[in-house]
């Protein structure tokens, strides 16, 4: 297992790290590690996507020629940033006094950290689809070489490969126990939402706020299986975060990190379609900023990934799943929304299944939507509740579209409470701004 971990890291540190430094290069060193191994693991497993296709065989040595070949140009480049970054952080750590509220919060995130990791890294893969499909496709890709004997039927050609080849990666390493990677997803969620909330709140407001991310149940539990839907969330929801700080941080580098963190959720997941909703948002941002160039920016990095698994699945199935059939589809579902009897069964599923297993997180997001509209100092944070908001929308359309266009849509309610994890650290972000803020105004 040592070596699929320290494999893993080397990716972090020698793809992701200099990425993100070449991009975003004053960003909370925090957020920095937790983008490093994001977008790191990512891009990673798309580049075995496209050099697999290209003839060469998953294997030890090719992985490693590949790793090597990326990162080394990378940190030749950024050498300097990279090595500024660590004494930095180290810096701060050194220097880091913290008040006893500061301590109780770190120690208790340290033990939920470690809790996930202890048990991924002693635990087999066990629960049914990831058992037979994401994991199963990871022993045939380490076994075979290729990826094209995996494909047996549609059944595996339905989700993106991104945890299907991360944990080829840790089979091909000799390790036993791929589920640590989730874990890592889980960690990364936390030092991510902390890194970017910190950029607008007090260290101890951030901590606090992290801990109450982190011990949301079903984020907790997800760190201990190899489903994508932990995955999506932590790729979805830091991308659309990062919307936020590219348009109050004024630096198109986050931007870029918001278009290859979204385009990675595709890769990840390719049938939600959320990713339209953060579209749409950077759309309307940049007209109103007159800013068109970001438009073709988020383009440029968001769909050549998004695109290639669509381009692939259809040279296997010979099924149209193009952006624009998908917008397209989506476009005629407006023909359906004057059916109240449909609506009303969307209605009572989400509550269901959704708004009921929030429960107190998303009252209290309602709250501080309505004292942001009310009070005008708190206006300030409408777009990271525009965004929130947007993808809402998303969330109860596209319901509505796959209640048409898949009968049986209704009666699964544990896939609607799976996906709906992502808003968490929406929600949560939302109500830390507010909160620092009515403390601020209190004093």
């Amino acid at each position: 297992m040592i070596f699929s971990i320290i494999f893993i890291l080397l990716i972090s540190l020698g793809v992701g790290l200099p990425l993100v430094l070449l991009l975003i290069p004053k960003q909370h060193p925090v957020a920095t590690m937790a983008s490093s191994y994001l977008i790191g693991i990512g891009l990673f497993t798309f580049a075995m996507f496209l050099v697999n296709l290209a003839g060469f065989r998953f294997s030890l040595v090719n992985e490693s020629v590949l790793l090597f070949a990326i990162s080394a140009p990378l940190i030749f480049i950024k050498k300097k940033e990279v090595k500024e970054f660590f004494i930095h952080a180290f810096y701060l750590v050194k220097k880091a006094h913290f008040s006893t509220v500061e301590k109780w919060c770190l120690g208790f995130l340290v033990f939920i950290g470690v809790s996930s990791l202890i048990n991924t890294l002693y635990w087999p893969v066990s629960l049914w689809d990831s058992l037979v499909l994401y994991d199963f496709r990871a022993h045939i890709f380490a076994a075979s070489g290729f990826m094209k004997e995996a494909f047996i039927d549609n059944y595996y050609t339905g989700y993106p490969l991104l945890t299907s080849l991360a944990h080829t990666i840790v089979y091909i390493m000799g390790g036993e126990y791929p589920q640590f990677l989730h874990s890592f997803f889980y960690l990364s969620l936390g030092a991510g939402f902390y890194g970017f909330l910190r950029e607008f709140v007090s260290r101890k407001t951030s901590l606090f706020f992290t801990v109450i991310l982190l011990i949301v149940e079903p984020l907790f539990y997800h760190s201990l299986i190899s489903y994508t839907n932990l995955a999506y969330t932590v790729y979805l929801s830091l991308g659309a975060i990062s919307v936020y700080l590219w348009d109050k941080k004024k630096e198109r580098g986050y931007l870029i990190v918001s278009a290859l963190l979204v385009a990675l959720s595709t890769w990840t997941r390719s049938v939600e379609p959320f990713w339209l909703g953060v579209f749409i948002v950077v759309f309307i941002v940049a007209t109103y900023r007159k800013k068109f160039r970001d438009i073709l920016t988020f383009t440029l990095f968001f769909f050549p990934i998004h695109e290639a698994w669509k381009v692939f699945q259809f040279s296997l199935t010979e099924k149209e799943a193009s952006t624009v059939g998908e917008i397209v589809g989506y476009a005629k579902i407006i023909l359906s929304v004057f059916d109240p009897g449909r609506w009303l069964l969307v209605g009572e599923y989400l509550y269901t299944y959704v708004v009921t297993p929030w429960g107190t997180i998303f009252a209290v997001f309602i709250i501080s939507t309505i004292l942001m509209l009310i009070l005008r100092k708190l206006r300030k944070f409408f777009l990271s509740f525009f965004i929130t908001f947007t993808l809402l929308g998303v969330l109860v359309l596209g319901t509505f579209a796959f209640s048409i266009g898949y009968a049986g849509t209704l009666a699964i309610g544990d896939a609607a409470k799976r996906l709906s994890m992502l808003f968490y650290p929406l929600f949560i972000f939302c109500i830390a701004l507010v909160m620092q803020e009515l403390v601020k105004i209190k004093k």
